[in-house]
């Protein structure tokens, strides 16, 4: 695990992100180009959808490795996606 305590001055600043790859996407300049697609292969996993708060509060390591099998998310391990979850969802 990188860091295993994120800096006090973030919180509240997070916007609710758990994982860095969505805001990469959203403020990268290349994107200005990307267009809409219908690939079924980068819809998120359908039970990631329903997830409540306390889902992922309770969040555990099965569930993990289910929700982000071939996933970059799994990049960050389920302890540090976990950090994030309780560092955001405080």
């Amino acid at each position: 695990m990188k860091d295993a305590i994120l800096p006090n001055e973030f919180k509240g600043k997070m916007d609710n992100w758990m994982f860095g790859c969505d805001i990469c996407q959203d403020v990268c300049p290349w994107n200005r180009f990307s267009k809409p697609h219908t690939e079924s292969r980068f819809k998120p996993h359908d039970n990631l959808l329903h997830l409540t708060k306390n889902d992922w509060k309770d969040l555990t390591q099965e569930v993990f490795g289910d929700l982000f099998k071939n996933s970059a998310v799994k990049r960050t391990k389920f302890d540090g996606l976990k950090r994030n979850i309780d560092f955001t969802l405080e």
